[in-house]
């Protein structure tokens, strides 16, 4: 180690230049590399533990078959509403309520089917960033505070129990949040939990939702809404390239619209692939059809959930690997074009000790431990310009590029985080230096060492 420190040392100016230019590829790199280890960290290899099954759970497109055919009086209404209220809509208004009523007819037929466990409509499909990003704040302590995804549901259409969340130990059955969440109430997930108030024993504590539109206010704060924590439930995806999120789920009394999906959970035993290919038939559509409205499709949630998040992983991974693969290149060249330069100078020097009897992969390992040292300098140089960067806008605080507070599985741990992607940066870099050392150092070993003294 002494003597590669001392040849090191020895050859510090053209050192120099590569130890720069590695360095500016660091930090030029860091945050690319940084986002793809993250995301292919948390897509591929880890699952949050209380994720939803989902090989059983299935979504149900609603179709829309005559918009001309008339609507019948009196209109069959849905629950939360009276007969009375009718006198007061406007004909597309009834209209709406007719539609909506159909769709709780189409479910109740739906669940009647043998192979269905659970079913139950929703305003939109769960799972997939359809909804809002909000900021919040514990009630009591406004420096806990979080940036969450905001879901509404449904009450007593079997939402815990047809997407299989769990609610931890402590908070309300899954059957119970269905049907009796209080229209003030929230449910939020373990990691909402404990970064809000510190503990996932969350049930009746109050938390703020606030906004920062309005700098009038004190400290940018506005109030948005204020809820109390009905429940805590097991961390799940809410976009497949998220391990753990921070989403609250709202109760909804109502449909919003007739813009309302199906969700259908089947019994363990059942082949789901049959059961889609049974919805499809001609006897079923029929079956479920009620007025205008039909259950044209079921897919199953996997797919929908890939398809059709706002996150498209393989666009993200896709767009950072060839930003990353663009700055690695030009490091190769970088790097060969240097190293031919440099061991061109130090040929003499590699004659000089083949004469005297060593070997070429003992003059190979000199080399390389030089290149890893010089390599290793400019990763930490790199490294520690890009850490002032992340502690100047907060990633070492637990706030991610966009500044959300968005876990991102590793943010919460950062100096872990950190330590982790710069040791696959590090051997990322080490790599490619490898590679651009191997082909000069090969032409000056395999010089016969007469021909390597008289090399100018």
């Amino acid at each position: 180690m002494n003597q590669t420190i001392k040849n090191f040392w020895a050859h510090r100016r053209q050192n120099a230049w590569i130890i720069i230019e590695i360095a500016l590829v660091a930090v030029l790199s860091f945050h690319f590399l940084d986002g793809f280890v993250v995301t292919a960290y948390d897509t591929y290899l880890c699952r949050p533990a209380g994720d939803f099954e989902r090989d059983h759970l299935l979504v149900g497109v609603v179709g829309f078959y005559n918009h001309a055919k008339p609507i019948e009086h009196p209109v069959v209404l849905p629950n939360g509403f009276t007969e009375t209220d009718t006198t007061r809509l406007s004909p597309e208004e009834r209209f709406a309520l007719q539609a909506i009523a159909n769709l709780y007819t189409i479910r109740d037929r739906v669940r009647a089917l043998p192979e269905v466990q659970y079913a139950g409509l929703m305003d939109g499909y769960a799972g997939v960033g359809h909804y809002r990003h909000c900021n919040y704040c514990a009630e009591t302590d406004t420096t806990r505070q979080c940036g969450a995804y905001e879901e509404t549901f449904l009450l007593h259409e079997q939402f815990f129990e047809t997407l299989g969340i769990t609610p931890v130990e402590g908070s309300p059955a899954a059957d119970v949040l269905s049907n009796d969440c209080p229209t003030d109430g929230a449910v939020i997930t373990r990691s909402m939990a404990l970064a809000l108030f510190g503990t996932d024993q969350a049930v009746g504590r109050r938390l703020v939702e606030y906004d920062y539109s309005d700098p009038a206010l004190a400290q940018g704060r506005k109030v948005a809404a204020r809820y109390t924590v009905a429940a805590v439930v097991e961390d799940y995806r809410f976009r497949p390239n998220e391990r753990y999120s921070y989403i609250i789920l709202v109760p909804r009394t109502t449909l919003a619209s007739t813009n309302a999906k199906m969700f259908i959970r089947l019994h363990p035993e059942a082949d789901a692939a049959a059961f889609v290919t049974k919805i499809q038939t001609k006897e079923t559509q029929q079956e479920m059809q009620v007025g205008n409205y039909g259950l044209a499709l079921a897919m199953p949630y996997a797919d929908y959930f890939n398809n059709n998040s706002r996150s498209d992983v393989g666009t993200e991974l896709s767009v950072m690997g060839t930003f990353i693969a663009l700055l690695l290149l030009n490091v190769i060249l970088g790097t060969l074009g240097t190293f031919w330069l440099q061991i061109r100078k130090r040929t003499e020097d590699i004659g000089i000790m083949r004469s005297f009897g060593a070997k070429r992969r003992n003059i190979f390992w000199m080399l390389w431990r030089e290149a890893a040292l010089l390599t290793f300098i400019a990763a930490v140089i790199g490294q520690i310009i890009w850490l002032q960067f992340a502690m100047n806008v907060g990633l070492a605080h637990g706030f991610t590029m966009s500044g959300t507070g968005q876990e991102t599985d590793w943010v919460n741990t950062f100096w872990l985080h950190f330590l982790i992607v710069c040791a696959i940066q590090y051997l990322l870099l080490l790599a490619i230096v490898t590679l651009g050392m191997v082909v000069p150092t090969f032409r000056a070993m395999y010089k016969r060492p007469v021909e390597a003294l008289h090399h100018e």
